[in-house]
């Protein structure tokens, strides 16, 4: 007898004890560094997907707990999540952060059938410039090649409020523009063809992953912009991106709308993310 229909057959509390998630996994190590650490939160069931979510901290602050809550929501619906941490500047310049993304994807993609997870169900998603990250693992095959992956090892990729390009602009109104009237740019050590190496859109091609971008209404105004630049570019290639503006959202309220699942925003993501993650269950084609 399957294990759920025994706990009901024995009892309620058996049940709900059959359910019940496993404890997080905390500060497991993809590295050996002191900030290459990872946070599992993972459902009960097994083959479950998993999202492997950065979040934002502008390369220079934050760990990945502040995002806690996002990955107990995805938990309840299902998904396994991984917060991961990443090297920060300072000390550190890039592309220590993307190098760590990657190398925490790799541990992810290699461990989590060991904690009943689908390796082949894994997405990436971030917020602000955990959401420039993933967004490069995903289109830059260099980083995830350091690992034998490739783009084609992510199901899916979400990007909240994201920076894709971070090269100034003529006009001097970019994204970039923004870094280098501040110390945002130090990361990058104030180098502009570092930071247009850096850009998301210098990498996009037919190869990109499914995606999905989130925007906010009152978002950092270039972000908006930037984000339909790119989603003509991917339709002249032939792909289709869904971009999603967040009504009334700020740059944190986009990350904050994950918390309610009965926030436009969330039912968005959940929209793209689980036909993608549960095919079975939405008559769409497995991806394998």
């Amino acid at each position: 007898m399957p294990a759920l229909l025994l706990a009901l057959a024995q009892g309620p509390a058996s049940a709900l004890t059959a359910l019940a998630p496993p404890d997080p996994v905390l500060d497991v190590a993809y590295g050996e560094l002191e900030k290459q650490t990872l946070d599992l939160y993972l459902p009960a069931g097994e083959r479950f997907p998993t999202v492997v979510f950065v979040y934002g901290g502008g390369w220079h602050a934050g760990s990945g707990k502040s995002c806690t809550p996002v990955a107990e929501r995805l938990r309840a619906h299902g998904y396994g999540c991984a917060l991961l941490s990443h090297r920060l500047c300072p000390p550190d310049v890039w592309p220590a952060m993307i190098e760590d993304v990657a190398a925490a994807f790799a541990w992810v993609h290699e461990h989590v059938a060991e904690h009943g997870g689908d390796p082949a169900r894994l997405f990436l998603a971030g917020h602000s410039s955990g959401a420039q990250l993933v967004m490069l693992l995903a289109s830059d095959r260099r980083y995830l090649e350091t690992w034998h992956l490739s783009p084609a090892d992510v199901r899916g990729v979400v990007g909240l409020s994201t920076p894709l390009d971070l090269a100034p602009r003529a006009d001097g109104n970019g994204y970039g523009d923004a870094l280098l009237g501040g110390r945002g740019a130090d990361v990058f050590e104030r180098d502009v063809e570092r930071m247009h190496a850096a850009s998301p859109k210098t990498y996009l091609s037919k190869e990109l992953p499914p995606a999905l971008l989130v925007v906010g209404e009152r978002d950092f105004p270039m972000l908006e912009g930037d984000a339909r630049a790119y989603v003509a570019d991917a339709k002249a290639l032939g792909r289709e991106i869904p971009l999603v503006i967040a009504a009334g959202k700020d740059h944190m309220g986009v990350v904050a709308s994950l918390l309610d699942d009965a926030d436009p925003t969330a039912r968005a993501v959940y929209a793209f993310l689980d036909p993608l993650a549960f095919p079975e269950k939405h008559g769409a084609q497995e991806r394998r």
